[in-house]
């Protein structure tokens, strides 16, 4: 809609918009509050295919949508909200123009890369790393943080 031209051939953005179609239809009857996460989860390809109201109950405290700013942008574009638009100026002034895919990082994320390390036999290596990201976990689970207590 925006006329941008991509060095892509017209096939594969048909192919691509095909996929997607696919996906819609097969999510279509599914009602499931699992379906409604992930419909709002890739919010960004969606537009106005969504009811941006129904969404609103997967916001963060933190006004982020799953600590996602490309879908929290998504969701502020569609439908406004202060606490969004806070969660997206306040990244930006702490990151600048390249903010991360997600943040604050997944605590489920860190808490797999503590498993793996150790399964590899390399933990010895990340002594203190870990350590943060398991006196960061305790921390959030007593005070029963939002992101903690949403993946137990």
């Amino acid at each position: 809609g925006m006329d941008l031209e991509f060095p892509v051939r017209q096939t594969d953005v048909d192919r691509l918009l095909h996929l997607r179609e696919i996906e819609l239809e097969r999510e279509a009857g599914d009602q499931s509050y699992g379906r409604k996460a992930y419909m709002a989860y890739v919010t960004e390809g969606l537009g106005n295919l969504l009811e941006w109201d129904e969404i609103t109950i997967f916001q963060r405290k933190n006004g982020s949508f799953f600590n996602c700013p490309s879908t929290t942008a998504a969701t502020l574009v569609n439908h406004y909200d202060d606490k969004a638009l806070q969660y997206l100026n306040w990244l930006v002034s702490k990151f600048g123009s390249a903010v991360p895919t997600v943040y604050p990082l997944n605590i489920y994320c860190q808490l797999s890369w503590v498993d793996a390390l150790e399964k590899m036999g390399i933990s010895q290596y990340f002594v203190s790393e870990i350590k943060s990201i398991l006196d960061t976990t305790y921390v959030s689970w007593i005070e029963r943080d939002e992101e903690i207590m949403l993946d137990i």
